[in-house]
């Protein structure tokens, strides 16, 4: 029974890195939006946001159940570690390279992060401007209205 659930945890830390490499790639295909010099891709970003929202609640779960899995096999595996050696090396191995990839991660949102807050004050700059430039349009020709200028008129002089 113990070997079955030690299986179930190394299928569950390999879906993890499944899922947390898929994260990766979502990150990059932020980047590549936010860096992008055409139009900004709205409805790509929202879509990888929402993508990676999803991979994230499947990692949530694939914890939940390895942890669940763990409590469960505990005091088995303390008890016994010569026996259950190779199965712990493995896992080792498997939740070093979950750390390097979530490292990864992490490194990637805080520079997608700095890329967005740049792209947005840019963008708020940009609509600044547009504001004051229809501003002063709209001033002056209200000013035009106001003025008491008389147009240039046809006068007949024939009378």
């Amino acid at each position: 029974m113990t070997e079955s659930y030690l299986d179930m945890m190394e299928e569950s830390l390999r879906d993890k890195i499944t899922v947390l490499e898929e994260i990766v790639k979502e990150n990059e295909t932020q980047k590549k939006i936010l860096e992008s010099t055409k139009e900004f891709d709205g409805n790509g970003f929202d879509e990888a946001i929402s993508r990676k929202g999803e991979l994230i609640r499947r990692v949530e779960n694939l914890n939940g159940g390895f942890e669940s899995l763990y409590e469960r096999v505990k005091k088995e595996l303390e008890g016994n570690k010569d026996k259950y050696r190779d199965k712990i090396k493995v896992f080792q191995d498997l939740i070093r390279e979950i750390t390097d990839l979530s490292n990864s991660i992490e490194a990637g949102e805080k520079r997608n992060k700095a890329l967005a807050q740049s792209y947005f004050s840019s963008s708020k700059g940009q609509i600044n401007q547009s504001r004051k430039s229809s501003q002063a349009a709209l001033d002056y020709y209200l000013t035009m209205n106001k003025s008491k200028i008389t147009p240039p008129q046809f006068y007949d002089t024939k009378n």
